[in-house]
């Protein structure tokens, strides 16, 4: 049985129901003698005054709850935007990675007018860097995800980096404590090239693979941010926030 100031809710019943009865043994003016005496000694005010506390407590409780599940959700789609952009332009990267012309080696001519095929580097660098920055805040957007699916396919591409960490060693890219990548230019320009070429263009490659990686994130963040924008409720102020399954069917 609930207490409020001393009350139970059988006395708080009996309290609020003397009101307007006008049986035997009231004071004559609708209010029982009971009730006359707890308004004439102040325990009546006192009870209204913690029952109306209680309730507006409630009601802010309810209202934290609401801000703090439109916190969430705000979170929510921020990651799963985050995560969608950077998985896209990393796909981006290395579809241009597996162009060809990009690993054609070029005639040059050298001070004694020999001329010699070589590997274009400045424009393998700079294909290289754009991937290596990409993967990095892939690495950062999916770590902040509140997808399971995402979490594990993100897992296993940062895993399946460190297996190549040897190879990706051999053209001056390192991999720090945080699972991102690191080039060195000196060291990735004289490298040799045909390592490169192995791992971010052909079949089977390192490239084939975190590629494939990117793009069931990107599916997975482009499904979340549908379920945000379709499962929905009305938020404390009356405007809408959207909510996922899971937390939807708390409300249920």
């Amino acid at each position: 049985m609930s207490t409020i100031s001393g009350y139970t809710s059988s006395s708080i019943s009996t309290l609020f129901s003397g009101l307007g009865n006008s049986k035997s043994g009231t004071s004559g003016v609708g209010i029982d003698l009971n009730t006359y005496n707890s308004i004439k000694t102040g325990s009546y005010k006192q009870l209204l005054r913690a029952y109306y506390s209680k309730e507006s407590k409630s009601s802010s409780t309810s209202s934290v709850d609401g801000d703090t599940t439109a916190t969430t959700i705000s979170s929510q789609k921020i990651n799963a935007t985050q995560a969608r952009d950077a998985s896209k332009s990393l796909v981006g990267d290395l579809s241009d990675l597996k162009k060809n012309p990009l690993w054609e080696k070029k005639t040059v001519t050298g001070e004694d007018g020999t001329t010699t095929k070589e590997y274009d580097k400045d424009a393998i660098y700079k294909s290289v860097s754009s991937f290596v920055k990409d993967y990095n805040s892939l690495v950062e957007a999916t770590g902040d995800s509140d997808n399971t699916s995402t979490l594990r396919t993100a897992t296993n591409m940062v895993n399946f980096t460190k297996k190549n960490e040897n190879l990706l060693k051999q053209i001056g890219i390192t991999i720090d404590s945080k699972n991102k990548l690191n080039i060195d230019e000196t060291s990735f320009k004289n490298a040799d090239m045909s390592v490169a070429k192995s791992l971010f263009s052909g079949s089977g490659s390192y490239g084939q693979a975190v590629s494939s990686s990117a793009s069931s994130i990107y599916s997975d963040s482009v499904s979340e941010l549908a379920r945000l924008k379709t499962q929905n409720l009305y938020d404390s102020t009356g405007s809408y926030s959207y909510v996922t399954g899971s937390l939807y069917n708390q409300f249920t």
